[in-house]
Parts: C-alpha cells; structure tokens; sequence
C-alpha cells in the first residue's frame, strides 16, 4: 500500500524538509570556511549540517534538550559539537575564542529587555574584528500577521535593532530586510498547521520554491532582517 495522504502531510522535523529560502540565504551572508563558529539557538542543527564541513569547528547550542538530539542525529560531523546553552550564559567558552557568531531567528525569543545582555556576552567570546550575523523578522505590518506575534514574538525595527549593536561596540557592516508576500502567506499557515492539525502547509514545495526566489533573488524584502557586524 502506497503512503497515505494524510501521512504525506504530516508536519516533519528533518532538515531538508524544514530549510527554506531564508535558511538558505543565511547560508550565503558570510564566508564560513576554516572557522571557528558559534550558532546560538540551534534548533534542529541546519546550519552545522550545511557548513560543517566547511568550518574549521562549530558549536551549536540550544535550551531545547529535544532540538539538541535531532541536531545530534543530523549532523555527524567531527568538528560540530552541540550542548545545551543561553545566550545570557556564555562563561563556558574561552574569551576571543570564536570567528563568528550567528543567531539566526533567536534574539526575539531570548527573554525581552535582555538582548544588550546576549551582545555582551557574544562580544567577550568573539576574537578582535570577528563577525556577528543576526537574523529576525522585521517590524512592520507583518508582524500583524503573524500568530505568535500576538503572545510576544518579537519584531524589530532596523534602525534600533543596528544602534543596538553599535551601543555594545559592535561595527555593523552590512543590514537590509528579505523575504516578501509569500514568506509572510507560508508563515500565517505555518503555525495553525503544525500546531493545529500536524500538518504540512498546503502546496509547500510550491511555497518553498516561492521564498527561494524571494530571499536569493530578490535585493529587498519586508520580512526578515539580516544584519552583520564586527567586534571593534
């Protein structure tokens, strides 16, 4: 008997099924080859998966313990590592140890009124000149449609989220804002289909190849906020 549809539309944790174009453009924002790197936020280890090899050492860490065994599961790579860790926390690391350090869709989750406190921390454990790259959804109409908006998923204006940096000694380099309607459309239904019914959105791989071309084509968007900067 062939797969049902039901179980075709079943909401999946692996990796391949949950990149998307804005996955794949924080792929593309720096050169990660040959470095020493720290993913805050983790999740499901994506990032170590895709530039694992590539790196000279990786370290993902997450809050999540169920997160962190997926990550553990996918990516196998000798110089990726994973452990639980915050952001608010990072004495556990040497001081100017790290190249770069992302946080990719994680400073809105930290809890609010602390992200000053994150900077400081990534700014002991980043080496002089050593690279900090966020990502986190834009404040502007969209935030109006995304559900957990409404329960405190944070959006962040550009021009604070950059004077931010600069009050904790950071040099931002580069910033702009990616991703469009379909981004926003695939992100409405996301929440009410996975945590609702389980499910897949409807046409995902139609959706996907939609935010594909939104974040890697396209110069400018509205959804999300890609910034990267430097330690003084």
């Amino acid at each position: 008997m062939g797969i049902s549809y039901k179980e075709k539309m079943k909401f999946k944790t692996s990796i391949e099924q949950r990149l998307t174009g804005r996955h794949k453009a924080c792929l593309l924002i720096a050169d990660f080859r040959n470095k020493r790197i720290l993913d805050i936020g983790c999740g499901y280890g994506w990032f170590e998966k895709k530039i694992g090899k590539k790196s000279k050492e990786i370290v993902g860490i997450d809050l999540n313990k169920k997160d962190l065994e997926i990550a553990k599961s996918e990516c196998k790579e000798k110089n990726c590592y994973f452990e639980r860790g915050s952001a608010l926390n990072l004495k556990k690391f040497k001081k100017d140890y790290f190249d770069i350090v992302v946080m990719f869709d994680v400073i809105e989750h930290i809890p609010k009124n602390t992200e000053k406190n994150a900077l400081r921390e990534i700014k002991k454990v980043l080496k002089k000149r050593g690279t900090l790259i966020i990502t986190t959804p834009a404040n502007n109409f969209s935030k109006f449609f995304d559900p957990a908006w409404y329960f405190g998923h944070r959006h962040y204006h550009i021009k604070k989220l950059k004077k931010m940096l600069e009050s904790e000694g950071f040099v931002v380099d580069k910033i702009g804002i990616k991703g469009g309607f379909w981004e926003l459309l695939s992100m409405t239904l996301f929440y009410p289909c996975k945590w609702i019914f389980n499910s897949e959105i409807p046409c995902k791989k139609w959706f996907d190849k939609k935010r594909d071309e939104e974040y890697l084509k396209k110069k400018k968007g509205f959804m999300t906020i890609f910034i990267v900067g430097y330690k003084k």
